[in-house]
């Protein structure tokens, strides 16, 4: 993962009180984006690497504080910050299943929860499902320590709405970030079901997405694949797609008029998760 820093000329460190902030954690690093509410555009966006070092033996403390020293506006005031975490460490539960105090019981019958990691819920807006997710523990407490108010949530909140274009099909959304792959499907723009794989092929991600579908449909001509994401293995993925499935783009639909400074346009899809999930958690 290549680090980068953009920042557009319009950009005031002055006037950050009007500005939504926007902070992704992932496996592979550190990115977050700012957007300017007056203007509804997104006038930042930085992407940094954990050097070398797995997620849970990162030093968040010292990453933090060289992040801070570089970037001091980022301790000011925001209108509104959302912290998410794009990471494979999720699952959901039926709320009328789900008891706070049995969370963890529930969520290591698909993962292990790390020593360095916590759990966190949320209640996805079907008013149905609890999105149960972990989280490293030092990262939320350093980072609280600078906007208490975080709002705190994982990156699928960001694909859980769908374009009216699309909103009486049923439509499967294909994240891919990296070999991470992320699948959630919706049928009416009803919220069906998801799952996260681990790939190391286009193969691989074909074989997922084959099986994903079939386990809730046996008609396959009448889907929509709608494929995002980045690295490797998005390379030629949309044709791979499209020689098994009829309908499949590789774009992403913003689910409100958003703009973009020049420099940022570009990567409107890489980064659509960053861009969406505050406006999935209004």
């Amino acid at each position: 993962m290549k680090d980068f820093d953009i920042i557009d000329e319009t950009f005031d460190r002055d006037r950050t009180a009007t500005y939504e902030l926007s902070i992704q954690v992932s496996l592979n690093g550190f990115s977050y984006a700012v957007k300017d509410s007056i203007r509804n555009t997104f006038i930042a966006l930085a992407q940094l690497g954990w050097n070398g070092y797995d997620i849970d033996r990162v030093d968040f403390r010292n990453f933090l504080d060289n992040l801070l020293n570089d970037k001091p506006w980022l301790k000011s005031e925001f209108k509104r910050t959302v912290l998410s975490f794009d990471l494979p460490y999720v699952t959901f539960i039926p709320s009328e299943y789900f008891e706070p105090i049995k969370a963890k019981l529930l969520f290591e019958q698909v993962f292990p929860i790390h020593d360095e990691f916590e759990l966190a819920h949320r209640e996805l807006a079907d008013d149905k499902t609890q999105m149960v997710f972990a989280i490293p523990s030092n990262f939320v407490n350093e980072w609280k320590n600078i906007h208490p108010n975080t709002l705190i949530t994982h990156s699928f909140n960001a694909l859980l709405s769908v374009p009216y274009s699309f909103s009486k099909k049923t439509y499967l959304q294909v994240d891919l970030y990296q070999n991470q792959l992320m699948l959630v499907l919706h049928k009416n723009a009803v919220f069906i079901g998801a799952n996260s794989y681990f790939c190391n092929s286009a193969t691989d991600v074909v074989y997922y997405v084959h099986g994903f579908l079939k386990s809730f449909t046996n008609s396959l001509n009448d889907i929509h694949i709608n494929l995002m994401g980045q690295g490797e293995l998005m390379a030629g993925l949309s044709d791979e797609l499209q020689k098994y499935f009829d309908n499949v783009t590789h774009q992403a639909d913003f689910h409100k008029p958003i703009f973009f400074s020049y420099r940022l346009l570009r990567y409107r899809t890489d980064f659509f998760k960053l861009f969406n999930v505050s406006i999935t958690c209004e």
